[in-house]
């Protein structure tokens, strides 16, 4: 592994049924220095404009850095939809979200590429590229679009080839541990496309379901892990414990044994 001192960040997806200011707050507290804005609009609030400029001066005030939006998912959000009308209100709601990115100065915005595999996967990744290059093309150029793998070996697939045929300057990869420990052989992805990772979900399962517990509590192999993300450019590594519902412990104890994992896997202190 690389030695460097890695900063650790977190997705407010950590529990929605707590405010985002309180949020805020329990990341300062823990000594958080980066978050992800997940992507539940009406928690961030991101298009209510007095509102979400708040979050952006109080992230600031406690020194903490928004570093990407998450797009939405699912049904009504599919970037390879078969029907066009879906597919295109997928393709608008993500540029209008990059149009916020710049106008917050956040520097980029996490897509998922696809939803469900209606047909094909070869059809699928073709809706799929052809939705990315258009947001690519329509979304300011300050702002980095970043594909995330998605749960299943057909998810692993599409990521992979989107990666292929958008290079690095074009397209983001956000690497989610908890959905590439879904998807076949561990590591599969990260064996290709280490030196592609823009940013990171980094969560434990039991390879079944999308747990999202924190590190050392599934399976996941994390050393080897890190060695993988110790190959990569990354310094900042983002965790996306939590699935946006009520934990069943209190968020700041979860958020700090994330943190006290991380410290000693990456910083080794």
């Amino acid at each position: 592994m690389n030695e460097r001192n890695y900063r650790f960040g977190f997705s407010t997806t950590l529990d929605y049924t707590v405010d985002i200011f309180e949020q805020l707050e329990i990341y300062a507290a823990s000594g958080v220095e980066f978050i992800s804005i997940g992507a539940n609009r009406e928690h961030s609030g991101i298009f209510r404009e007095d509102h979400f400029e708040k979050v952006r001066e109080t992230s600031a005030e406690h020194g903490i850095e928004i570093v990407s939006l998450h797009a939405p998912f699912g049904g009504d959000y599919d970037l390879a939809a078969i029907d066009n009308g879906i597919r295109q209100q997928a393709i608008d709601l993500t540029l209008e979200l990059a149009e916020k990115a710049a106008e917050y100065l956040i520097p980029s915005v996490i897509i998922h590429p696809h939803h469900f595999f209606d047909d094909s996967r070869e059809a699928c990744l073709g809706r799929s590229a052809g939705a990315v290059e258009r947001v690519l093309a329509g979304a300011p150029p300050e702002v980095m679009i970043i594909v995330e793998n998605l749960p299943d070996s057909r998810g692993s697939w599409l990521c992979g080839r989107l990666l292929d045929i958008f290079g690095p300057s074009r397209l983001g990869f956000c690497y989610d541990s908890s959905h590439e420990n879904m998807s076949g052989e561990p590591f599969h992805l990260l064996h290709r496309y280490y030196d592609r990772i823009t940013t990171t979900h980094l969560s434990d399962n039991y390879g079944i379901n999308d747990d999202h517990l924190p590190p050392g509590e599934g399976k996941i192999d994390w050393r080897r892990l890190a060695e993988f993300i110790g190959k990569s450019k990354l310094r900042d590594v983002l965790f996306e414990v939590g699935t946006g519902e009520r934990l069943s412990e209190p968020p700041l104890e979860v958020v700090k044994r994330t943190l006290d994992f991380a410290e000693r896997l990456f910083n080794k202190s």
